[in-house]
């Protein structure tokens, strides 16, 4: 008994002694943070699946500033990504998204997701009661350990959250620089019942309190008047269908080059023999990437009956974009044809979000619209198809 009694002192003298080092550790995170009005850096975001076939890779540069004024996410953030290319810059609730190809800004108000990832650390930055809200919330279980990353002594912190609807797993893990306890590697992962989800960040070249935000404002008007501002976006699936091309409408012509044959592809010379999929994708989209087996597959059991699909993509045909969608393309058994287009034709199919997909019928009209992708939304497309190619047969 008396065995029993000491143990469980010993175990709860333990317990409270490592809560209490993490809860020291998380206050001087928290200190060290608020002590700095702006940070600057770059990271370098992988995401993969655990039943895909490889990693997609996308560099982004980072600015974000204290701003009090701001009650939503209490800073001024602006994020790049050269890739694509776009800048999302979020000032006092409003988060703009430039796309210059596209001569495009879309307006999203109250904006309040994440900018790159979950674990890209600028909420976090601008507002570090986040962390400490996770810490305190006792169903979220907690490991900190002291590790070593790249030569450099480091905490790795661990934050798994209660199992979600459906049984779908959330955790996130960060790697701090016991130097400026900011990140230099996170990691958040979901588990859900077929696959699971690894989208990893990688942080390099911190600079503190040398953000110039009157340099930035100048810059952002710059952005302004070069892509103007479509104040018509939404972030719900009913608002993006709203703003698009209708069922009954003319699909509009456009032209491009097949990515194989590297010819030139003509829309119009389709119109009246086949039923048509367009679907407007690239490679650093998960979704996207998610559907082309399924699309693929689609195509195999349809080509006979006269359907067409055609992966529209007009984000990765630059110059330092297309050695990377040679190496994504050659990974995958795509069976239907891969088209490079210009970002005009996006325009004129009124796209908002990736993937976006359209079928056309044979007398060249919309015939259905779709957002997104999952299975469930692909089987009422795939059901669309079949009965398109039923009607053209009779």
């Amino acid at each position: 008994m008396k065995k029993t009694v000491l143990f469980l002192m010993l175990a709860s003298f333990l317990f409270n002694a490592c809560s209490k080092k993490k809860d020291s550790f998380i206050s001087d995170v928290i200190e060290k943070i608020t002590e700095k009005q702006s940070v600057q850096y770059k990271l370098t975001q992988k995401y993969y699946y655990s039943n895909g076939q490889d990693t997609t890779i996308t560099p982004f540069k980072v600015w974000a500033v204290r701003d009090s004024e701001d009650s939503l996410r209490n800073g001024y953030v602006w994020v790049d990504n050269d890739y694509r290319p776009y800048n999302m810059i979020y000032h006092k609730g409003d988060f703009y998204l430039a796309i210059p190809p596209k001569k495009v800004t879309a307006l999203y108000h109250d904006f309040n997701e994440s900018f790159i990832s979950s674990v890209d650390w600028i909420d976090i930055f601008l507002k570090p009661e986040i962390l400490q809200k996770q810490f305190a919330d006792s169903l979220n279980r907690i490991i900190i350990l002291d590790t070593v990353y790249n030569g450099e002594e480091c905490k790795k912190i661990f934050v798994e959250f209660p199992v979600m609807h459906k049984n779908e797993k959330k955790s996130h893990t960060y790697i701090l620089s016991l130097k400026h306890l900011m990140p230099l590697w996170a990691l958040a992962k979901t588990e859900k019942k077929d696959y699971v989800y690894y989208d990893e960040l990688f942080f390099t070249d911190y600079e503190f309190d040398n953000v110039n935000s009157g340099e930035l404002h100048k810059r952002q008007a710059k952005i302004l008047r070069e892509n103007p501002i479509e104040d018509r976006f939404a972030n719900s699936e009913s608002s993006k269908l709203e703003s698009m091309l209708h069922i009954g409408d003319a699909a509009p012509d456009f032209e491009g080059m097949f990515y194989t044959e590297n010819k030139m592809f003509k829309f119009s010379e389709y119109i009246g023999k086949n039923v048509i999929i367009v679907d407007f994708w690239y490679t650093h989209c998960p979704p996207c990437v998610r559907a082309i087996p399924a699309l693929s597959e689609l195509y195999k059991e349809h080509k006979d009956s006269g359907l067409k699909i055609f992966g529209l993509n007009s984000v990765d045909n630059q110059a330092h974009s297309l050695d990377y969608l040679d190496k994504f393309l050659s990974k995958r058994e795509v069976s239907y044809d891969v088209v490079m287009i210009k970002p005009d034709v996006d325009i004129k199919y009124k796209i908002r979000s990736y993937p976006t997909m359209y079928i056309v019928d044979k007398e060249g009209k919309i015939a259905f619209v779709e957002v997104g992708y999952d299975k469930e939304k692909f089987e009422t497309l795939k059901e669309k198809v079949e009965k398109l190619l039923q009607m053209a047969t009779q």
